[in-house]
C-alpha cells in the first residue's frame, strides 16, 4: 500500500488515524477493498464510498462504489486515493463530505448523521494542508500593532506598522523602507495601490487620536523606495486612540474609529499624500497637509471602541461601511445617506471583522473569548446595481458556524481576497489558524508563532499576501512571512 506523507495531519489525528487502521490492518482498502464486485453490501464493519474531485487530470479516480473498512479515516483514506491513483510520490488529501471536512472515521460519520451502513458517501478529496514554512522577515525594538498589503492582490510589498511610531515597507522577506510618522504609538493601517501598482498611500491610526498619512513610492520591488512628506489629520476635541482605519476602494474617502465611540470620515484630498521630493528617503518628512482640514462626517451609534472597519466592495456592497465594536454589534453604514442601515447584535464584543470576497455574501467576526464566528449576510439585490445587495434594515445575518480555535482573545481574522475557503485567524495565545467554512468546528491548520509557555508572544496582526501566503505580527516585533504549502500538484498544477 502507497504511503502518504503524514506532514499532512496534525500529530493527535495521525495517531487516531494509525489506530483506526491499525484495528483493520487485515482488510484490504483501495481496489482490494472493493473486490471483485464494487457493488458488494457491506458486512461489519465495512462502509460503501465514492470518491469525486475538482482536480485536474491525472488525478481522477473512477466515481465506482468501493467498500472499505468503515473505521478509515482522512489518513487511510488519502492513502486508498494514492493507491488508486498509482502515483510516483504520494499527495496528502482532505475529504469533504455534504459541505464539511471529515473530522471522524467514516462508521462515525454515519452514526452521528444516522445513516445506515449501506448508504454510499460521496467523499470529494481535495489537497490537503501541509506542514507550513515560516520566514522572520523584521525585529523591530517595539510590537508590531496592523499590517496590510500595498498591491493589487497578490502583493509582493506589504507595510507594518509598530508602536514606535514608525511604518516599513517589505518586498517578500526583505525590508526596504522605515518611516517615522510620528513620536507617539500607532495602532491601525491601512492602504491603497497607486501608479499602477508601484506607489501607494497608507493611512495610520494613532494613539493620541489621529491619522497619519504618507505616499510611498517603491517600483513594484521595493528596491528604490522612497516615501513622501507625513501629513496629519485630527477630529475635532478627539484625543483618544484610534484602533481601525479604512481606505475607499476608490481612494476618495478615509475612514476611521476607536476609543471615542465615533466613525470620522474625511475627504482624500492630494495634500495628504505627496509625492516623495528630490531629497529622498533620508530626507526630513515635515508635515504637510491635512492642517484645519475636519472629518466630512461622522457616525454615531456605537457604545464602545470601534474595533474594525472595512468599506464594502462597490460591484457587490455599493455605498456601504461596515463596522464593529466592543459593544457585540457589527453595523452598516450608508455612507451616501451618512446613517446606520442596519445594527446587528452578535452576542460577544467584537474585535475584527472581515468581508468574504464571492457572492453569496458572507462575514467573519472575531472575538475576545478565542471564538471566530462566520454569519449568513441575507439582503434582497440591488435595486440599481446587478450583482449587488441591498444593506438595510430588512437585510438579516443569520450565524453560519462558531468555533473557539484559541484560548485567548482573537485579534483579527481575514478572508483571503480570492478564496472564499480560506481565512486566517491570530490570538494572544500566540497561534495563527487556517479556518475553512467547511470545518465549522476546527480549524485546518494552527501554527504556533513566537514565545511559548505561560505568556505566549501575542500576534496582533495578519494579512494574506497570496492565496498561501501572509505576513504576521505581534508583541515581540517580529514580522513573520508564513506560507502554507497547499494545493501543489507534482506536475506543478494548483487546484
Amino acid at each position: 500500500q502507497a504511503s502518504i506523507d503524514s506532514q499532512a495531519l496534525g500529530p493527535g489525528e495521525r495517531a487516531m488515524d494509525s489506530a483506526a487502521d491499525a484495528a483493520d490492518a487485515p482488510a484490504a482498502t483501495g481496489a482490494d477493498a472493493a473486490g471483485d464486485d464494487a457493488s458488494a453490501k457491506p458486512t461489519g464493519a465495512e462502509a460503501v464510498i465514492s470518491f469525486t474531485t475538482k482536480l485536474p487530470e491525472p488525478y481522477v479516480v473512477p466515481e465506482d462504489e468501493l467498500v472499505v473498512p468503515g473505521t478509515l479515516m482522512r489518513y487511510g483514506l488519502s492513502e486508498v486515493v494514492n493507491r488508486l491513483l498509482s502515483l510516483d510520490k504520494p499527495v496528502p488529501f482532505d475529504f469533504v463530505v455534504n459541505g464539511e471536512y471529515l473530522r471522524t472515521s467514516v462508521f462515525a460519520y454515519l452514526e452521528s448523521h444516522r445513516l445506515s451502513s449501506e448508504k454510499v458517501i460521496t467523499l470529494e478529496y481535495v489537497l490537503a494542508l501541509s506542514e507550513p514554512e515560516q520566514d522572520q522577515v523584521d525585529e523591530v525594538p517595539d510590537w508590531i500593532a496592523a499590517v496590510t498589503p500595498v498591491q493589487a492582490f497578490p502583493s509582493q510589498c506589504y507595510v507594518a506598522v509598530a508602536c514606535d511610531g514608525t511604518a516599513r515597507l517589505y518586498s517578500g522577506s526583505q525590508s526596504r523602507l522605515v518611516v517615522r510618522l510620528t513620536d507617539n504609538v500607532l495602532t491601525s493601517v491601512a492602504a491603497l495601490p497607486t501608479n499602477g501598482g508601484k506607489g501607494c498611500q497608507v493611512v495610520a491610526g494613532c494613539k493620541d487620536g489621529s491619522l497619519r498619512c504618507c505616499a510611498i513610492q517603491h517600483g513594484g520591488d521595493g528596491s528604490s523606495a522612497v516615501a513622501g512628506p507625513v501629513a496629519s489629520l485630527s477630529a475635532p476635541g478627539c484625543q483618544q486612540g484610534v484602533q481601525a482605519v479604512a481606505l475607499k476602494e476608490d481612494g476618495s474617502l478615509i475612514a476611521s474609529g476607536g476609543w471615542d465611540l465615533d466613525i470620522h470620515l474625511w475627504n482624500t484630498e492630494s495634500s495628504l499624500f505627496a509625492k516623495p521630493d528630490a531629497a529622498g528617503a533620508g530626507a526630513k518628512r515635515a508635515a504637510a497637509g491635512g492642517a484645519g482640514a475636519v472629518p466630512k462626517f461622522s457616525l454615531q451609534g456605537h457604545s464602545q471602541v470601534v474595533t474594525g472597519l472595512d468599506f464594502g466592495a462597490p460591484s457587490r456592497f455599493p455605498f456601504t461601511l461596515v463596522s464593529c465594536s466592543w459593544d457585540s454589534s457589527v453595523r452598516v453604514w450608508d455612507i451616501a445617506a451618512a446613517c446606520c442601515v442596519c445594527n446587528w447584535t452578535v452576542a460577544r464584543a467584537v474585535t475584527s471583522v472581515s468581508m468574504s470576497p464571492i457572492m453569496p455574501p458572507q462575514l467573519a467576526t472575531s472575538h475576545e473569548d478565542g471564538h471566530v464566528s462566520l454569519w449568513d449576510i441575507r439582503a434582497p439585490p440591488h435595486p440599481t446595481k446587478q450583482g449587488a445587495v441591498s444593506l438595510d434594515a430588512t437585510a438579516g445575518l443569520p450565524l453560519m458556524s462558531a468555533q473557539a480555535p484559541h484560548r485567548r482573545l482573537v485579534s483579527k481574522v481575514a478572508w483571503c481576497p480570492e478564496d472564499a475557503m480560506r481565512l486566517a485567524s491570530v490570538s494572544h495565545d500566540g497561534h495563527l489558524c487556517i479556518l475553512d467554512p467547511r470545518s465549522p468546528k476546527m480549524p485546518l491548520q494552527s501554527l504556533r508563532l513566537g514565545k511559548t509557555g505561560p505568556d505566549p508572544t501575542k500576534l496582533l496582526c495578519a494579512t494574506w499576501l497570496a492565496r498561501d501566503a501572509l505576513a504576521v505580527g505581534g508583541s515581540d516585533g517580529k514580522v513573520v512571512r508564513v506560507s502554507l504549502n497547499s494545493g501543489k500538484l507534482p506536475t506543478g498544477e494548483e487546484s
